[in-house]
């Protein structure tokens, strides 16, 4: 048996591998919706927070991660 055919035996049981995103979509268009406000990024970071998992209810992201992902909005991935 291949590596490549347990990866896709594992896909086809819903298994995905890799690290569960923080961000979701509703935290990015809050974030959005509030630099659209011309709230500073510290405190968008400061009042975003994890909505699930072991560290649900922390604010999890900081200024660089806040940065990305309204640079990600703004199709400047590259800044």
């Amino acid at each position: 048996m291949s590596a490549r055919t347990g990866q896709a035996s594992a896909r086809e049981r819903g298994r995905h591998g890799g690290r569960p995103k923080v961000v979701d979509n509703d935290m990015a268009d809050y974030a959005r919706a509030l630099r659209a406000q011309g709230v500073p990024v510290p405190l968008i970071a400061c009042k975003l927070v994890i909505p699930s998992g072991r560290n649900k209810g922390r604010a999890p992201l900081g200024f660089a991660t806040v940065c990305r992902l309204l640079a990600e909005a703004d199709g400047n991935a590259d800044e």
